[in-house]
């Protein structure tokens, strides 16, 4: 994966620590927001391939409409990022609610390192294809 840029994007900073650390030997890229509020501009100033996004950042809230908000944001400026939802909230009806609003990927916190690389190596892959994809749409 060592050519993908990632915007790890959670409130709990043990968790953008955690997942700094085991991505940076993968990736090209990872750069980490603690405040969704500033993903837009982040996505402005910088072409990622994947957005890994928490779906909760209030106190108190574990419903993941904050996520799914921020899903829907990503995806109408910058509709090829790929955004992978991560929360320790998970049930299948929300994870369905995400993959049809464009979501890539749900993964459940705790995760286990191997199967989030395997899951965000796959979604790289996707990535590049869809850019092929596209650079071949264009020449026709």
């Amino acid at each position: 994966m060592k050519s993908g840029k990632i915007l790890v994007v959670d409130d709990n900073k043990s968790a953008l620590s955690a997942l700094s650390m085991l991505l940076q030997f993968d990736c090209e890229k990872v750069k980490t927001l603690s405040n969704p509020n500033l993903i837009i501009s982040e996505l402005q100033q910088d072409d990622y391939d994947i957005v890994l996004l928490d779906m909760n950042f209030s106190a108190g809230i574990s419903n993941g409409n904050e996520g799914l908000f921020w899903l829907s944001e990503i995806k109408k400026l910058t509709p090829e990022t790929e955004v992978v939802m991560i929360t320790a909230y998970g049930d299948i009806e929300l994870a369905v609610k995400a993959l049809k609003l464009g979501a890539s990927e749900f993964i459940v916190k705790p995760w286990e390192n191997e199967k989030l690389l395997a899951t965000l190596n796959s979604v790289l892959k996707l990535r590049k294809s869809n850019r092929e994809l596209e650079q071949l749409k264009k020449r026709e």
